[in-house]
């Protein structure tokens, strides 16, 4: 009787352990995705400074994205603009798409520097060749969001 006493204790004590360990592993859990949704955001932080400084650091690619009017450009040029423009709303995209599933938390996207950065780029000159190589949605999020908040309605 002693013994079935004893059993019945260690088995309760050991329930309780597992308990813990389950209770101790949810709180691990929720500690790495707080700490996922850090890293992400300043994943997000570092390709728009990467961005700025690609396209501010080389005087060549500064002509490029800044020119005012595409006829400041010869073929070459107007190709290697539609690239770099294409890479930077790409990349615009995947921010969209992880902000999409909450992979940034609370976080919002940058709507304002995407619109700082459109104005400045005259980017509007290149947008029906660009909009077409963009997911349908996030192309229908640029209109909305930069777009037409950028241009005054016709």
């Amino acid at each position: 009787m002693n013994i079935e006493k004893t059993n019945q204790w260690l088995s309760l004590i050991a329930n309780v352990g597992v308990v813990a360990g389950v209770v101790f592993l949810a709180f691990e859990i929720q500690q790495n995705n707080e700490l996922l949704i850090q890293e992400s955001r300043y994943s997000m932080l570092e390709n728009q400074k990467d961005w700025k400084f690609f396209l501010n650091g080389n005087p060549e690619i500064a002509k490029l994205i800044y020119a005012s009017s595409s006829g400041e450009l010869n073929e070459i040029e107007k190709f290697r603009r539609f690239d770099i423009l294409s890479g930077l709303l790409l990349t615009w995209q995947w921010e969209w798409e992880q902000s999409q599933s909450n992979l940034f938390g609370s976080s919002q996207l940058p709507v304002e520097g995407f619109r700082a950065l459109w104005m400045s780029t005259n980017i509007q000159a290149d947008w029906v060749g660009l909009k077409s190589i963009l997911r349908p949605e996030f192309a229908e999020f640029l209109e909305s969001n930069v777009v037409k908040r950028i241009q005054p309605d016709e």
